[in-house]
């Protein structure tokens, strides 16, 4: 699954050009249509897979550069939304709310998670197929748009506090010479016992990668 022409329209270029670089962000700013969720399936991928990688692009991609406002029209229009305390889960200790996202008419698997004041977007899956997101994830981020150059992150395999298999693969983006990147991260695990299967996030990073919450 290539979107890289749907990404193109809508990353925030301007906050990752670095000082004293002249990157023009019209491309961001440009009246143009909103980026469609890829129609083909990646190699491997099933319903669940495409349903996350979708809505990973849709929710946490493209509304990126405006995280703030997204959260704030989603509490603006009262959107239901998860009770505090279920929510704290998703948000991994930060302030913040979480919704239940519906895919294809059905609720109850993807939550998205906005922590207030955060250049960051969460989505999880409750029930994922681990190998089909991380290689869609994998194409998705692998390559930026110019004068972008995507550099991909070290995979990590873990074990969690209650002994589940992770493994975490990232990619970051930024143009050559900027203090701020676009950071991509996936944790995945395939175990039936974990209570979430799938964590995608974007974040805006500067010194060095962050870690994914656990899913």
């Amino acid at each position: 699954m290539r979107i890289f022409a749907a990404l193109l329209l809508v990353l925030p270029m301007a906050a990752l050009a670095g000082e004293g670089q002249a990157h023009k962000p019209a491309a961001h700013h440009a009246a143009k249509p909103a980026p469609k969720p890829a129609k083909k399936k990646a190699a491997g991928a099933d319903e669940g897979a495409d349903g996350f990688l979708n809505l990973y692009v849709e929710l946490c991609v493209r509304h990126f550069g405006d995280l703030d406002e997204f959260r704030a029209r989603l509490l603006r229009d009262k959107v239901p939304k998860l009770p505090a305390e279920d929510a704290k889960p998703f948000l991994a200790g930060m302030d913040g709310d979480a919704w239940p996202v519906p895919y294809k008419g059905k609720l109850g698997n993807y939550v998205l998670a906005l922590p207030a004041g955060k250049n960051l977007c969460l989505l999880h899956a409750h029930r994922a197929n681990a190998t089909a997101i991380e290689k869609g994830f994998l194409d998705i981020v692998a390559d930026a748009p110019k004068p972008m150059v995507a550099k991909r992150g070290p995979s990590r395999d873990e074990l969690s506090a209650d002994k589940i298999k992770m493994r975490t693969v990232s990619s970051t983006w930024a143009p050559p010479g900027a203090r701020r990147k676009m950071e991509f991260m996936l944790t995945t695990t395939a175990s039936p016992k974990a209570e979430l299967q799938a964590l995608g996030s974007v974040a805006m990073i500067a010194d060095g990668p962050t870690r994914n919450a656990r899913p």
